[in-house]
């Protein structure tokens, strides 16, 4: 039968500096961003233990020596840190893209422009800018449409994007950006307006183990898991 254990990314990074770190033995270690969390429970063939949390969280404890066998990255730009790093990757391909969208409390009526969503909230959860792919993306899609300037002081930062979205269902915000992926799995708000990206959003997997090879080859850019929930192919 297949096991998968969700282990939380703090006990994660509190158990890198010691020598076991990760699941049960035999396991698998996937870490895998919060938005890409479901499919690669979908997907995963085998016995796993899966660490979902923001990409460059993640990173980072994979650089200081976590030892994930499969790595999935919201961005391609934290897979690139880590090979610039000198992080020892065997594959690595694209699997999927997200699209951008600006979700509000659930009845909320369709905003005709981008520009009038940003101007009815008062408070805007997003995946920190500072390290969060999501709210990288954010960032760089609302500088594109000149509003950056006008949100900037509305933002509540958050750890990764599922995060930014329990903001919106909890009423901690009024409105969130997140990807279509993730306001799909949410009845508690709906989008109101599209963000077009100013740069791709790409769903990069790295193979770091080749204990991780058959995970790594079911996260096919061709599975149908990835439509299901609402990403794009690459």
């Amino acid at each position: 039968m297949i096991r998968r254990r969700v282990i939380p990314a703090l006990l994660l990074a509190l158990a890198v500096a010691g020598s076991a770190c990760g699941g049960a033995e035999g396991d698998v270690l996937v870490f895998a961003a919060a938005s890409a969390g479901d499919v690669v429970r979908d997907l995963a063939p085998e016995a796993v233990s899966l660490s979902v949390a923001a990409s460059s969280t993640l990173a980072r404890q994979i650089r200081q020596g976590a030892p994930a066998d499969v790595f999935v990255s919201a961005d391609a730009r934290w897979a690139d840190w880590l090979e610039a790093e000198g992080v020892e990757v065997i594959d690595r391909k694209t699997v999927a893209r997200g699209r951008l969208v600006w979700v509000e409390p659930a009845g909320t009526p369709s905003r005709p422009t981008v520009a009038e969503a940003v101007g009815a909230a008062e408070r805007v959860a997003l995946g920190d800018p500072g390290h969060v792919p999501a709210g990288a993306y954010a960032r760089d899609a609302l500088t594109d449409l000149d509003l950056w300037e006008s949100v900037e002081a509305r933002v509540i930062p958050q750890a990764d994007v599922r995060a930014a979205l329990v903001a919106v269902e909890t009423g901690a915000a009024d409105a969130a950006v997140v990807y279509a992926s993730d306001a799909r799995v949410s009845d508690r708000v709906v989008v109101t307006a599209d963000l077009p990206a100013a740069r791709p959003v790409a769903y990069v997997a790295l193979l770091l183990s080749p204990r991780g090879r058959a995970v790594f080859g079911a996260l096919s850019p061709e599975a149908d898991a990835w439509a299901e929930r609402g990403f794009l192919a690459p």
